[in-house]
């Protein structure tokens, strides 16, 4: 009997998704496609050069597949056995997660192959409580016979896209994968699968036996550094040297402890010894954390599963938030500037009013 390759529909071809794309394809253990959208004629005709810290100099890299959008995905009549989101999670932007993959969700339940088959959606993105939205999607759309295995992705790689089809990758691609609901058996097992589709001599990758740990862990850097270096506009060496005595014991301490305190609050213990490894990991590295670039580039930032959601747990469970709500407020402020500069919001001059 011949072994038929799984499908991997990689959505989202920024530095992340590319490189993940290409991990996958590299391991030859699946078959690749990926929506590519404004770099698609480019794509098709020449493919991706990429600059990889684990994979060197890759001229010319096309994926088994190419998309223009979602929609022309899900036209394809393909089944695709893992979808795997690595865009931007911003839920109060104009696409938010479960809108974007709607359309590839309806056309896998019309080419539904067989009852003993499954479907799973790996999201590799930032935050906490980034599956509800997707959960509440398949139970609109679903039904008894479509098995549906949701899978958290937590990534830590510098790659970034820098022209058209052009992909600089700065630092090692680790990866932990794992289910959203540990007592799903078959989530379970597709993770172990990704696992193996996705390793290569040169990544590293493995299964992830608490996803919300994980995740909490991972804001422990996201929620204080990556916030404080967007609101200054400063990358984070300069944030340390230019406030030598209050940057770190005055802002990002602080908030790194409210993040303790709120996993500490869900019963997830992280070791204090984090904070000093990560304040320490990057001070010799002058590097532009993702939501400083977001609004350099005047994009919108992954505002609410980054550090809106910690504070949602935070009043859920009474935990005082003083640095990560003055942090949140000042995010506001900024994102609202974002949407108006992208149309997407209207303040009026006359009356001094948003109105739109």
């Amino acid at each position: 009997m011949t072994y038929k390759k799984p499908l991997c529909l990689v959505i989202g071809a920024g530095g992340v998704g590319v490189l993940t794309a290409y991990s996958l394809f590299k391991a030859d253990k699946s078959r690749v496609a990926l929506v590519v959208r404004s770099d698609y004629e480019k794509c098709l005709s020449t493919g991706y050069n990429i600059q990889s810290c684990d994979y060197g100099e890759i001229k010319n890299w096309k994926p088994d597949l190419i998309y223009r959008s979602v929609e022309d995905a899900a036209k394809s009549g393909e089944f695709f056995d893992y979808i795997i989101v690595t865009t931007k999670n911003i839920p109060d932007g104009p696409s938010p997660v479960y809108a974007t993959i709607k359309p590839v969700i309806k056309s896998n339940i019309k080419n539904w192959p067989s009852l003993n088959s499954s479907c799973s959606i790996v999201l590799i993105q930032n935050g906490i409580d980034i599956e509800h939205e997707v959960i509440d999607l398949l139970h609109r759309e679903g039904s008894a016979k479509n098995k549906f295995n949701l899978l958290s992705g937590v990534q830590m790689i510098g790659s970034i896209k820098v022209g058209q089809c052009e992909i600089k990758h700065q630092s090692k691609d680790s990866v932990l994968i794992g289910p959203f609901d540990p007592n799903d058996q078959e989530a379970v097992k597709k993770s172990h699968e990704f696992v193996k589709m996705y390793d290569t001599p040169e990544n590293f990758v493995t299964f992830d036996h608490n996803v919300r740990f994980s995740r909490w862990k991972k804001l422990m850097y996201n929620a204080t550094i990556n916030t404080m270096t967007a609101i200054v506009h400063l990358d984070y060496s300069r944030c340390l040297e230019f406030g030598k005595n209050t940057t770190e014991a005055g802002i990002i301490r602080p908030a790194m402890n409210e993040i303790m305190a709120i996993a500490k609050s869900e019963g997830y213990e992280i070791d204090p010894e984090t904070a000093t490894i990560l304040i320490e990991a990057d001070r010799d590295l002058v590097y532009k954390p993702s939501m400083l670039v977001d609004v350099e580039k005047t994009q919108l930032m992954e505002l609410e599963v980054i550090i809106g959601n910690p504070l949602k747990v935070a009043k859920k469970n009474n935990v005082a938030t003083p640095s990560l709500k003055m942090l949140y407020y000042l995010l506001v402020i900024i994102q609202g500037r974002i949407k108006e500069k992208q149309g997407t919001l209207i303040f009026d001059e006359n009356t001094a009013r948003v109105v739109q």
